[in-house]
């Protein structure tokens, strides 16, 4: 529509100032041709005029002469003395007539000139073009001779051609409508269509193209328009994949991560969060951290971060709803210089804190199960050196003693080594399908005297047909450091019974005994390398501290799992799981 009314602005004005134009130099040169024409025809009457009719205002003669020449010229004419007194006029008598003096044409005449002015006659009703002579006898005025001439025919013409030029004007403005309404449709159809593709684009759907063959403006806008929706379609696409590979790691992290605005609201978080504080994602966004998760220690971390803008790491310990140990790192996000908000990870360093300690104990039980043995050897090897050697009494004594530490240094060193070994999960099981009954009546065979010397009782209530597929020596390992624990820490006339149950095509072995216990506070750790109940009662025992953790070792390299049950002061029960045959 704009286009439209702009064609029909542009034809409007240029025919109303071509019409203007036109109207005014029509009527201008028409009555510059009618007052040409009008002072030539009144020189022609002038010589008709003789002065002496003037002087003696012979009005019958003049008169006479007006109206005759009036005829021949379809002029109106008049004749006026010098003192403006009407002597003749064609279409009114004398008397009838004013004084005409003040008249513009006459007062130009009398002067010498020829006078001449477009009016109104108030007498004839009608506009009149008046041309005013000088009537001279030797170069005196005398008089004036006016001529006028009714402007009707004038005013006609220019009405026909105002018609003319309006009609014309009226055909091109439709024309112009007509004309612009088929060029706008023409602009503006691409453009439509450009509109509404770009509508698609806005909505994200940036597989639509237009379609637009022409080489101008319009052409180049649309080929710049496609070439910007695929440059957009791959962009985003980067920034999806991006995005998706960013969203995979996220999530996948094993560290927990939360990301923090400048006011301390949570924009984001992975799922290891939600685990470690027992939080959902959808419904912690946008809250203040310590309203969501309720910890003074990261809060403070947060809150220093933000106002400093200065990375920090600390590590605290979470007591709720589990205890354990984290490193907390927070950095500063940065946006054009200020702080947006921070990145906070939670590193969950429990394990590790774990393993440290478990090696800095298995260094200090190495240290000692090594120092007292080889404290004791060298006590009785100076002994013997000093004189003691020679006293037959006790030197076998001292001997024999330094050979049960020198083995019980021999069984730690042994244990050691299959412990590391098994540790390794290098390894190689040398697995068979063999009767686990018949092994353990073996076993139980070889602790004959150790039973006897106590009074023990041991059942062996496994199932005469059942089998494993299994390594048969490293079975028969686990079956001894069991028998031999739960035969070392019973009581007089004990009892020690071996049963097994199905478990899901798996066979589950107990080893129970009636001894000492185990407190609960050191059940978790029952497994561990060099952890002993009663440390006192165990070295006495000749106990390494290993076996438990060797019996884990093994059962685990067979893809079983191991426990315990106990209650303190009324019995043991281990147990192992290993695969049937």
């Amino acid at each position: 529509m704009k286009l439209i009314l702009s064609y029909v602005f542009v034809i409007l004005v240029s025919f109303g100032f071509v019409g203007i134009f036109l109207d005014k130099n029509l009527e201008k040169n028409s009555l510059r041709n009618i007052e040409t024409s009008l002072i030539n025809q009144a020189k022609l009457i002038e010589n008709q005029i003789f002065p002496e009719s003037i002087r003696k205002e012979d009005a019958p003669y003049l008169e006479k002469l007006a109206r005759v020449s009036s005829l021949k010229t379809k002029c109106r004419i008049t004749i006026i003395d010098t003192r403006g007194k009407v002597l003749a006029d064609s279409e009114k008598s004398q008397e009838d007539m004013e004084n005409h003096l003040n008249r513009p044409e006459v007062q130009a005449a009398l002067k010498g000139g020829i006078g001449s002015d477009t009016r109104y006659s108030s007498t004839l009703k009608i506009d009149m073009l008046y041309v005013a002579l000088p009537l001279k006898d030797k170069n005196t005025t005398i008089g004036v001779l006016r001529l006028a001439l009714t402007l009707e025919g004038v005013q006609k013409t220019l009405l026909a051609i105002r018609k003319t030029v309006l009609l014309g004007l009226l055909f091109a403005l439709g024309f112009a409508f007509v004309l612009g309404s088929v060029l706008a449709s023409r602009a503006t159809r691409p453009i439509n269509k450009m509109i509404q593709v770009s509508r698609k684009f806005s909505e994200g759907d940036f597989s639509r193209r237009i379609i637009q063959s022409s080489q101008d403006e319009i052409g180049e806008l649309a080929v710049t328009l496609n070439k910007m929706a695929q440059d957009i379609e791959n962009k985003i696409k980067e920034i999806e994949n991006q995005s998706q590979k960013l969203a995979a790691i996220f999530n996948s992290m094993i560290e927990g991560v939360i990301v923090i605005d400048k006011s301390g609201r949570i924009i984001s978080m992975n799922p290891t969060i939600e685990k470690i504080f027992g939080v959902s994602k959808g419904d912690v966004e946008g809250a203040v951290f310590l309203e969501a998760i309720r910890n003074n220690d990261i809060a403070e971390v947060i809150d220093a971060v933000l106002k400093k803008g200065n990375s920090l790491s600390v590590e605290i310990t979470l007591i709720y709803p589990i205890r354990k140990i984290f490193e907390v790192s927070a950095v500063p996000i940065f946006d054009s210089g200020a702080i947006a908000g921070c990145l906070v990870a939670i590193h969950d360093i429990t394990e590790i804190r774990k393993l440290e300690t478990v090696r800095k104990d298995f260094v200090a039980n190495v240290s000692h199960e090594l120092k007292t043995p080889l404290t004791s050897i060298k006590g009785f090897v100076e002994t013997l050196l000093e004189g003691a050697l020679d006293d037959k009494e006790n030197n076998r004594n001292f001997l024999k003693i330094i050979q049960e530490h020198a083995e019980r240094l021999n069984s730690l060193v042994e244990d050691l080594l299959s412990l590391s070994h098994l540790e390794s999960k290098e390894v190689a099981l040398d697995k068979k399908n063999f009767n686990l009954r018949q092994q353990l009546e073996g076993i139980i065979s070889g602790f004959k005297s150790q039973l006897k010397k106590k009074n023990i009782e041991i059942k062996n209530e496994l199932p005469s047909g059942i089998s494993v597929s299994a390594d048969r020596g490293r079975i028969e390992q686990v079956f001894t450091n069991l028998i031999d624990n739960a035969t070392k820490f019973n009581k007089e006339n004990g009892a020690i019974r071996v049963y097994a149950e199905e478990l899901n095509g798996k066979i589950k072995v107990f080893v129970e005994d009636s001894g000492i216990g185990i407190p609960e506070k050191d059940i978790p750790r029952i497994f561990e390398r060099f952890y002993r109940v009663d440390k006192a009662r165990s070295r006495e025992l000749g106990g390494t501290g290993l076996g438990l953790s060797i019996v884990k070792h093994i059962v685990e390299l067979h893809g079983g799992m191991v426990g315990v049950e106990s209650i303190e002061g009324f019995g043991s029960k281990f147990w192992f799981i290993l695969p049937r045959a």
